[in-house]
């Protein structure tokens, strides 16, 4: 409701500029005229106007701030997960540095829940996301280095480097 009445603020607030400077007749600067000037002048359109075109607005921006942040409490739990995990890789951890890779877990922790602050999951059901991730690629890696599956163990490096190189909360 609040992002509502904030396009319908500034989109009222710029057609009032169009008018004062674009539609202004003479004598525009005037003292203000009464209720029956103003409608005749076109006062209620103008806000008519604004509010019709505040709600689409309104409308998509919630939307897409909605989705940015489903999408970043989603990655960011994800790369939580990848980084917390990685000295279960065996000696793949060690092409990491272990102090960068435990800085980008508090900021991977961080943001998730930052991310799930602005959206309606508690902070208790993000913290169970990272731990139910951690736990997953706790499990992954660990099966991945006992079958000495090489492949799969470069496949997971690489995605952990790209976790640690792309912003979190991207919109």
């Amino acid at each position: 409701m609040a992002k509502a009445v904030q396009w319908l603020l500034c989109t009222y607030l710029a057609l009032k500029f169009v008018q004062f400077f674009f539609v202004a007749r003479p004598g525009f600067g005037r003292p203000e005229p009464g209720f029956g000037q103003k409608l005749l002048r076109g006062e209620p359109v103008v806000f008519l106007v604004a509010c019709v075109s505040s709600v689409p607005a309104a409308i998509w921006s919630t939307q897409y701030f909605q989705n940015g942040f489903e999408r970043g409490l989603e990655r960011s739990v994800d790369c939580y997960g990848r980084a917390s995990a990685v000295e279960h890789l065996g000696a793949a951890a060690r092409r990491f540095d272990s102090l960068r890779v435990f800085k980008f877990s508090k900021l991977a922790k961080r943001s998730a829940l930052n991310a799930a602050q602005a959206l309606t999951p508690a902070r208790a059901d993000a913290e169970k996301l990272m731990a139910d991730r951690l736990s997953f690629y706790t499990q992954r890696y660990s099966t991945l280095r006992r079958r000495g599956d090489e492949r799969g163990i470069r496949a997971q490096t690489t995605a952990i480097r790209r976790c640690m190189s792309e912003p979190l909360i991207n919109f």
